[in-house]
């Protein structure tokens, strides 16, 4: 079984994600998304990709949300995962410790 992910052009993310192709790219130029890179510098966007673009649209379109609002609605949502894996690993450290007494 393979690991490969499936990756699409700009034009089909744009697609999938309803929106336009340059939306993607002023997404990335604000460092809201981070598509792939091929050798010859084209964007691939993955499925997780995708699925940015599409949260980033409902914050605008749904909840009135503008692009700086955005980026710090990513920072603190990046926060909070990285602190849930935190929390998540003292769990098991403390766990194995307490089985080990």
């Amino acid at each position: 079984m393979t690991d490969e992910r499936r990756t699409y052009t700009i034009r089909v993310a744009a697609q999938r994600a309803g929106m336009h192709e340059q939306s993607l790219r002023m997404y990335e130029r604000r460092g809201l998304i981070s598509p792939a890179r091929t050798r010859g510098n084209i964007r691939r966007f993955s499925d997780d990709d995708i699925e940015q673009i599409r949260f980033i649209r409902r914050l605008v379109d749904d909840l009135g949300v503008n692009l700086a609002g955005v980026e710090v609605i990513i920072q603190l949502r990046r926060q909070l995962l990285e602190a849930q894996i935190e929390l998540s690993k003292l769990r098991e450290e403390l766990t194995r410790e307490g089985a080990a007494v």
